[in-house]
């Protein structure tokens, strides 16, 4: 991984190194054309437009006080080919004649090409750390110096100093540069942590202010990233402080739409629900969840909470009602069947429904937000491939879920690696050995055993051997039915194999297991929402205070209904802006193109009978 930044970094700077010295300098064929009857000495900034093998040829021609110029591009143009030894070398025998101060300087820029071109970083910054008496005129001279310089200081993983370089470099280059330049700062500067920033920030706001303004800059991204209300005031204070700072050229077009957009700000918020009947608990569970986040909110005074019972009257002729009594949000309605009624009346009003089709309208007012056992599938695809994992199998029940949910990881799987990944399905508890030993192809290795004993002696000696491509299985299965399947993985794996990683989704994390039952479960990593594995601790203190009795189903409708007020406000930032994200009760939440609110969840493991909180670093770049 390294190996591939590194060599994609090195194709950029010497990309943007040819770029600079088309800018700035003539060909070798201009300079032969404007005095054809003399060869004259060439300028050694004159643009490598030949192969090395012309310039070489030059130097065995030429006077001598033209035989360094030629040098000297013989050297550039052998490291524009990939030869930087024989520049090297060549440069070794100009460095024994009396050079200028111009000629000097290439030199030292030169050296270090090779040195960078053959990954010797530190060799390549120290050729660059000539006397501060060593000094050019040459506009491109500055241009490689600085852009060297900040490209090294990248390869060795100093990003704040890159971004000094880079700096800069600004002052060399012309408009069309600038804005490539401040690109690469915006990248560099935001991948730069954030307990260095803020010394960045003190050390340069009076030495260097348009240093220090990148690294506000930085900061504000990073430390609102998840809350996107907070992250456009801080960018719009950002630009009241800095009206001419060269980021603002490097601001993606996404964000300066976001933050031009007035966000919503609804009066009258409907709510369509089934309050009363067999889906209540569901439709209170909301309803509870969204007047927790109403009751916190500082704007609650000015805004009308309504609910609407959709076990009680029709879901169509609700939502009408809704909008005669004058709401200008809705949410809702949960269930599909009533969904289907609902989004053909959808026009001018803004809708969160709580559940989403297979075939849904995409409009810039229509938002699907759901809590889809199929999305835990998908992360748990993208996690295994983010942690390494090469060659996973899936071990599901026979069932429409387990089908459904297997299939969802296998398409995910493929999308995203091109490769496929074996299902494994138990038809009962009673089933799950006979399964795990067929997945392990145990029993192909048993009846190789039984054939040779068959046909060499009953005596022979032969060990069961488990098959070794595997590096992971994703468990589909409830609490009780992964605490009989991890044993028998563990056992039944090979012995001198790497340990299998084990993965699952929330349906395999119990709320109320005991310790005892927590240590049957050890390895196992599983994904589940932050409300249950990383909450806020006094909200959820509160809820369960109030409602002691909560099922973990109906903790997770809550957090939804939480999490559907909380994103009124942020709706429209999120879906102009999709590297935004929402901190959210049932995940970081973000808009993809189709106006479907997306989750990344919370990962954990158990480990020695205990549930550890694993890293859980957004799936996606969350700054903007």
């Amino acid at each position: 991984m390294e190996f591939k930044h590194s060599y994609s970094r090195l194709i950029m700077f010497f990309s943007l190194s040819l770029l600079l010295s088309a800018c700035s300098s003539t060909t070798t064929s201009e300079k032969a054309t404007s005095k054809p009857q003399l060869m004259g000495a060439p300028d050694v900034l004159t643009q490598i437009d030949q192969p090395a093998q012309y310039y070489i040829d030059k130097i065995a021609l030429a006077n001598k006080p033209q035989t360094i110029s030629w040098q000297l591009l013989s050297a550039r143009a052998l490291i524009a080919e990939g030869h930087p030894q024989p520049a090297l070398d060549i440069l070794s025998s100009v460095e024994r004649n009396p050079l200028s101060t111009q000629q000097l300087f290439e030199v030292a820029l030169v050296k270090s090409e090779a040195y960078l071109l053959e990954k010797r970083y530190q060799d390549a910054a120290t050729a660059l750390h000539f006397s501060s008496t060593l000094s050019t005129l040459e506009l491109a001279h500055w241009q490689r110096y600085y852009l060297l310089n900040a490209t090294i200081s990248e390869l060795m993983n100093n990003n704040a100093k890159a971004v000094e370089y880079r700096v800069a470099l600004n002052d060399f280059l012309d408009a069309k540069l600038h804005s490539t330049n401040n690109t690469r700062i915006w990248e560099l500067v935001t991948v730069i942590p954030a307990s260095e920033l803020y010394p960045l920030t003190q050390q340069f706001d009076t030495e260097n202010p348009t240093l220090s303004g990148w690294y506000h800059l930085a900061m504000a991204a990073q430390q609102y990233r998840t809350e996107p209300q907070l992250l456009i005031q801080n960018l719009q204070a950002w630009k009241t402080e800095y009206p001419q700072h060269p980021a603002l050229s490097a601001f993606p077009v996404e964000l300066v739409k976001a933050m031009a957009i007035t966000p919503y700000a609804p009066s009258q918020i409907a709510v369509l629900a089934p309050l009363t009947g067999k889906r209540a608990v569901a439709g209170e569970a909301i309803r509870d969840g969204m007047l927790s986040a109403y009751y916190q909110d500082e704007e609650a005074d000015r805004i009308n909470l309504r609910f609407y019972d959709t076990a009680a009257t029709s879901a169509d002729e609700l939502y009408l009602q809704a909008i005669d009594d004058g709401a200008d949000f809705v949410v809702g309605p949960l269930l599909k069947s009533n969904l289907t009624k609902v989004l053909p009346l959808v026009k001018e009003v803004p809708i969160i429904s709580l559940n989403k089709l297979a075939e849904a309208p995409t409009t810039e007012n229509i938002f699907y937000f759901s809590l889809s056992s199929n999305d835990e599938a998908i992360a748990a695809a993208r996690k295994m491939q983010k942690d390494g994992i090469k060659q996973p199998l899936v071990l599901a029940p026979n069932n429409r879920v387990g089908n459904r949910l297997a299939t969802e990881f296998s398409k995910q799987w493929l999308l995203l690696t091109q490769g496929t990944s074996d299902t494994y399905k138990y038809k009962s508890r009673s089933d799950m050995q006979n399964t795990v030993t067929s997945l392990f192809s145990v029993t192909s290795s048993n009846q190789r055993i039984n054939l040779m004993k068959n046909l060499v002696g009953a005596n022979i000696k032969a060990k069961t051997r488990s098959r070794r491509d595997i590096d992971a299985i994703y468990i589909i299965a409830t609490p009780s039915e992964a605490m009989l399947a991890i044993p028998y993985i563990i056992t039944t794996q090979n012995p001198y194999a790497p340990q299998v990683a084990l993965y699952a989704s929330s349906r395999t994390h119990g709320n109320n297991l005991s310790k005892s039952q927590n240590r049957d479960l050890n390895g196992l990593i599983f994904s589940d929402m932050p409300w249950l594995l990383n909450p806020d601790r006094e909200l959820k203190q509160q809820t369960l205070a109030l409602w002691p009795n909560m099922s973990k189903i109906q903790q997770n409708l809550f957090a939804m209904g939480y999490d559907s007020f909380k994103l009124i406000p942020n709706l429209l930032q999120l879906r102009n802006f999709p590297n935004l994200r929402l901190a959210g009760q049932t995940g970081i939440l973000y808009i993809n193109e189709n106006g479907i609110i997306e989750r990344e969840f919370s990962w954990a493991k158990y480990r020695s009978g205990k549930i550890r909180l694993e890293d859980t670093n957004a799936e996606t770049k969350t700054t903007p």
